[in-house]
């Protein structure tokens, strides 16, 4: 799973969910390996946090040499650039019934 943080400018959190959401439905989702993006966005307007799960590490590397999803995240990143880390999951957890 990656997980992007952006830090984002004072009025501009919109703009940034549009193009990220709008590169996640054009792009991204065509991707091989893509598997989900989720899109969060604090109540204060300062940060975006997208965590995307992909088949493998892999399938990351590849999406982000593809020259295409460079160009079309460009928009994006003149917004706000963000702290990409990579995750495996460690345990997951779901409510009782």
């Amino acid at each position: 799973m990656v997980i992007s943080t952006f830090t984002v400018p004072p009025g501009r959190q919109q703009e940034l969910l549009d193009l990220l959401h709008a590169n996640a439905e054009e792009v991204l989702r065509h991707q091989p390996g893509f598997i989900t993006a989720d899109l969060l966005a604090t109540s204060d307007g300062t940060t975006v946090v997208n965590h995307a799960r992909w088949t493998d590490a892999a399938a990351v590397r590849a999406m982000t040499a593809d020259p295409a999803v460079r160009a079309r995240m460009a928009p994006a990143w003149a917004i706000a650039r963000p702290v990409v880390q990579q995750f495996a999951v460690s345990s997951s957890h779901v409510a009782a019934e």
